[in-house]
């Protein structure tokens, strides 16, 4: 007989999952883990607002009301030592068995736009010190799980960010032992009015999502219980939980990016609903701070790890990618959240790190007009090409990078991929600037070609 314990943080939105949806998290991570539910078993650990022991108190910052930073150093407030007292009160068999903490507490200290990730990291890192002295365990057995921050409406862009980033050290820090349990920037944040879109309290459906997800993570931190048989045991103890992570982003035309992912247990992106395809969550940041949002989004055709996104402006070198960053609620234009991530096809959203992603391949810069009938080699560095109304062969090479074309007239001009196989090449249609994207060895090189629907296949040459 096993149990396992869930120790489940924050203020109000915290309170509202576990009031309302505790029971959907313990089932799901007992389904997966194949536990009855009688002789196997999961127990919520949550006691809200009370005056001597809790794990959750509405309305109440964790920086400056759980905790307290004096000139001494952090102490303890009335709510940690509520948590404390919680903890203590639980019996000695109970504090020894295998127990995660599922952190949902971000709404308040979000608020506070000078924070930094370091102070908030030493505030966790102060608080698990503590809570894991009072279940007398270790960081090794102990893990601590976040939902990355809530976005919660009267927040700060840069201190929803800096909680974000705080978390994600924390989880890439192996002797502190944590994780991002779930990603909820989807969300409508309607608890307190069902048409008030963008509120400050997740709705049940936003509590259920959160949930499903968050238990796939600690399924998959418990998988040395899963039982034979189990969703767990049979997927060899990874089951999909993090989701798609953008690893790459290249420069494809003046104001688009090509993303690669790297799947967790899927293995490709799921089609993308209208507000996702108008490049709702992307923001590129320049080396001066400026942002520029995305303006559209599309999957390639033929490589289900790779999405291109057009943004309201020219890339500049040197810039970074994000999505949802700061507040970061992904917002349909009827002010909706839910199903407006980029997914994978397993239903889990798209992330990039919150320290953004650097940008590569440059800025697309522009190229002298070519002369007309000319066989015009596209250069390595790629760039920005205009055609004349004179037939024109343009040579592309595997490493020919990433350029456009204007002015291609596929009546009578001709594209030759040189040492390229036909099979590799990917073509897409490109949305910000409609037009025809086409691609070779996915990850080499991109051709876009603006104002062009297709090229016909006589006019694709392979040499």
């Amino acid at each position: 007989m096993v149990n396992l314990n869930i120790l489940l943080r924050g203020q109000s939105n915290a309170f509202l999952l576990g009031a309302f949806n505790g029971s959907t998290l313990v089932s799901r991570v007992q389904s997966l883990l194949g536990f009855d539910g009688v002789n196997d078993t999961v127990t919520l650990e949550f006691q809200h607002d009370a005056a001597v022991a809790n794990t959750v108190y509405s309305g109440t910052s964790f920086l400056t009301e759980w905790l307290k930073l004096t000139a001494a150093g952090w102490q303890v407030g009335a709510q940690e030592q509520g948590l404390l007292n919680y903890i203590n009160g639980l019996s000695a068999a109970q504090k020894a068995q295998p127990t995660a903490v599922v952190w949902l507490h971000s709404e308040y200290d979000s608020l506070y736009g000078a924070l930094t990730p370091a102070l908030w990291e030493s505030g966790v890192r102060y608080d698990a010190a503590l809570v894991r002295g009072a279940y007398g365990q270790s960081a090794a057995t102990l893990p601590y799980l976040f939902v990355s921050a809530i976005p919660y409406s009267s927040g700060t862009g840069t201190g929803h960010q800096a909680i974000r980033t705080g978390m994600e050290e924390l989880s890439a820090d192996p002797a502190f032992n944590a994780g991002i349990a779930a990603r909820i920037q989807d969300s409508d944040m309607t608890w307190d009015n069902p048409t008030g879109f963008g509120g400050s309290h997740m709705s049940f459906e936003d509590q259920r999502i959160a949930s499903i997800r968050i238990a796939a993570s600690l399924a998959e931190e418990w998988a040395p219980y899963a039982k034979p048989g189990s969703p767990v045991a049979l997927a060899g103890g990874n089951i999909d939980n993090l989701g798609p992570q953008v690893i790459a982003a290249s420069v494809s035309a003046p104001n688009q990016l090509m993303l690669k992912v790297q799947f967790d247990a899927a293995s490709s992106l799921a089609p993308l609903d209208a507000a996702a395809a108008q490049g709702v969550g992307w923001t590129i940041f320049g080396p001066d701070g400026k942002a520029t949002d995305g303006g559209a989004a599309a999957l390639a055709i033929g490589a289900p790890d790779t999405m291109y996104v057009s943004f309201n402006g020219v890339i500049p070198a040197g810039a970074k990618l994000y999505y949802g960053w700061g507040y970061g609620r992904l917002e349909a234009a009827n002010g909706t959240g839910q199903g407006h991530a980029v997914y994978d096809n397993a239903g889990l959203p798209i992330w990039v790190d919150a320290h953004g992603l650097a940008v590569g391949g440059g800025a697309a810069v522009a190229a002298a007009p070519v002369t007309g009938g000319a066989s015009v080699s596209v250069g390595a560095t790629g760039g920005s090409y205009i055609a004349t109304a004179a037939a024109e062969n343009w040579v592309i090479q595997p490493g020919s990078g990433h350029a456009v074309i204007d002015g291609f007239d596929p009546a009578v001009d001709t594209l030759t991929f040189t040492g390229i196989a036909r099979e590799s090449l990917i073509t897409w249609q490109t949305s910000s600037t409609p037009g025809l994207g086409i691609a070779w060895n996915p990850g080499d090189g991109y051709v876009t070609l603006p104002g062009v629907g297709t090229v016909p296949e006589s006019h694709i040459l392979i040499a």
